[in-house]
């Protein structure tokens, strides 16, 4: 009599444990799509804003300070710039006072972004999830650098020097 309670037990236990596991993923999912979907509101909201600017691509940008005119960034280019990366919670995920990397480095938003630049320049960019990392998430949940799936990426950013 034992071993049938204990296996109605057991039975009970993998059939409770089999729903929540089915189930996890779509709660996971939904909240991702709330996320998407504030993420998006955020974008329509600033768009409205006459100091913003919207490219094709759906990039939106602020100019602080326009730079002085000459070399801008493009694909073959170098960049030392300043930068504080954040989500549209204001979470700052990454900042530096003196990156170096190639344009080519960079998600499509920040590329495209930076292209627009002078140097001496500052710039927003408000980067939609499409130009930057979609649905993937990046870093680890719950630790300073992380971004999750869908997230618009917003980056103060001085441009110093292009080589």
């Amino acid at each position: 009599m034992k071993k049938t309670k204990q296996h109605i037990f057991f039975i009970g236990t993998l059939l409770a444990l089999c729903l929540i596991t089915a189930f996890l993923p779509s709660c996971k999912k939904d909240s991702w799509l709330d996320w998407k979907a504030q993420n998006a509101a955020f974008l329509a909201r600033n768009m409205s804003n006459d100091s913003v600017q919207t490219t094709p691509s759906g990039l939106q940008y602020k100019v602080i300070r326009q730079g002085i005119k000459g070399t801008k960034p493009d694909e073959l280019k170098h960049v030392r710039i300043k930068y504080t990366g954040s989500l549209i919670t204001g979470d700052i995920f990454d900042q530096s006072d003196n990156a170096s990397f190639a344009v080519t480095e960079v998600v499509d938003g920040f590329k495209e972004g930076l292209k627009k630049m002078n140097k001496s320049g500052h710039y927003i960019f408000y980067i939609p999830q499409e130009l930057g990392y979609g649905k993937e998430e990046q870093g680890t949940q719950g630790q300073k650098n992380y971004i999750p799936p869908y997230s618009t990426l917003i980056f103060d950013v001085e441009l110093y020097d292009v080589y």
